[in-house]
């Protein structure tokens, strides 16, 4: 009886909580701190502000142009600048949309080839006794992109999109451990990294494939599918050595389970190599038709497997998926906005498709290779969101690996969903 009361209770009170989203028109912006956090990159702050334009109020909570900037530093070492503007009515019958990034990491992780084939020692990592920080590169970002959607909502719609890339990776220079010691810099003497890749460079990639989209909201969906499906072909502007392409797949499927409270999202993704030869300063760059945020890095980023140390599986080919039940108890009103409280356990799975210079890695042996394999990879955890009016998103996740050489606890927290 106790526990029927308790339930009964609760349930009230959820009810209670719940407050309708009244609908909004014409330029809604919300500038904010930018404050976020990941147990590999440190504290972020910086600021950020999103302008939303609904017209007049009858395609809310979806928009009709959306334009985003922010800026952050980071306290282990990296700042970056991101501008996005995307929008379904500019041109008729098409979604346009365009980005621009530029990213210094000062304390980029590098944890070497093929995911857990590559030993991870603790001690190694981030160590001021010895002034040690083996798992780190200095890697500078530059990304201009633009894609373009045809049709309609509800229709297979064709894609095609251009992306410019700059990437400049050197040692790393951080105050209080040495520099010249780094399994990037060994990578280099045993030639895993050839040097004429070993600085990074800058190519030219375009995509073409197609689409589906019948979500209800954009950017948080309480039902319906997001899919991508397209081939890229990068091109070498620098020596026209390092060309290929890859077949990416992006399967996103939202079933809202109780009305209004319970909603099941799912994500597959599949990036493959299966022509050419990537340069290994690319490996860790996941494609998707259009880059909402700063970073696209994997596999081990919040936006790819929570849990996993950042950058920790570098392949030519991996599938990942994410799976998460997003629970709402509380929905309220405050200073005139409308806000959402969900809370979000999840479970990610990774395995790689294609392994990159695996053969001349085991011929190295200890310190560069060992033999484990991991058909299926996995973490799981718990994340927090808080919405406001729909369109801007607060989300903190706690998660770990369930094999300790992925990962230890990790924490993140930003400012969009996971997908």
């Amino acid at each position: 009886m106790k526990k029927a009361a308790l339930i009964g209770l609760l349930a009230s009170f959820s009810l209670l909580t719940y407050a309708q989203e009244e609908p909004k028109s014409g330029w809604v912006f919300t500038p904010m701190p930018n404050v976020s956090y990941s147990s590999d990159i440190g504290l972020k702050l910086g600021a950020f502000c999103d302008f939303f334009y609904y017209g007049d109020g009858s395609a809310y909570p979806n928009f009709l142009h959306h334009a985003g900037f922010s800026g952050a530093y980071a306290t282990k070492g990296s700042w970056y600048l991101h501008g996005l503007f995307e929008s379904v009515s500019l041109f008729p019958g098409i979604r346009f949309g365009a980005s621009a990034t530029y990213l210094d990491t000062y304390a980029n992780n590098f944890y070497g080839f093929n995911g857990i084939a590559s030993p991870f020692f603790q001690d190694l990592e981030h160590n001021a006794d010895t002034r040690t920080a083996w798992y780190t590169n200095r890697r500078r970002f530059f990304r201009a992109a633009a894609t373009v959607q045809g049709g309609n909502k509800g229709e297979l719609n064709w894609l095609s999109g251009m992306v410019l890339r700059f990437v400049g990776i050197s040692d790393f220079k951080l105050r209080n451990y040495d520099s010249g010691r780094s399994l990037y810099l060994d990578y280099q003497a045993s030639d895993l990294i050839h040097a004429d890749e070993a600085s990074g460079g800058s190519s030219l990639e375009f995509k073409a494939g197609i689409s589906y989209d019948t979500r209800d909201i954009e950017l948080a969906p309480r039902q319906g599918i997001y899919a991508e499906a397209y081939l890229l072909g990068n091109a070498d502007l620098g020596r026209w050595k390092y060309n290929y392409a890859q077949l990416v797949l992006h399967w996103r499927q939202y079933v809202t389970l109780f009305p209004e409270r319970l909603v099941l999202a799912y994500h597959l993704g599949l990036q493959h190599t299966f022509a050419g030869d990537i340069p290994f300063y690319n490996l860790n760059e996941i494609a998707t038709a259009l880059y909402q945020y700063e970073e696209y890095t994997g596999l081990g980023s919040r936006y790819t497997i929570r849990g996993y140390r950042y950058n920790r599986i570098a392949a030519a080919g991996y599938a990942w998926g994410n799976f998460e039940l997003r629970y709402t108890p509380f929905r309220f009103k405050l200073f005139g906005q409308h806000f959402d409280l969900v809370v979000n356990p999840f479970l990610d799975l990774a395995c790689i498709t294609r392994t990159y210079r695996l053969e001349q890695q085991k011929a190295l042996g200890a310190g560069f290779w060992q033999d484990r394999r991991l058909p299926l990879m996995a973490s799981a955890g718990l994340g927090a969101k808080l919405h406001m009016n729909t369109n801007f998103i607060l989300s903190v996740d706690v998660g770990k690996a369930f094999d300790p050489q992925l990962s230890d606890w990790m924490v993140s927290m930003g400012t969009t969903y996971v997908f």
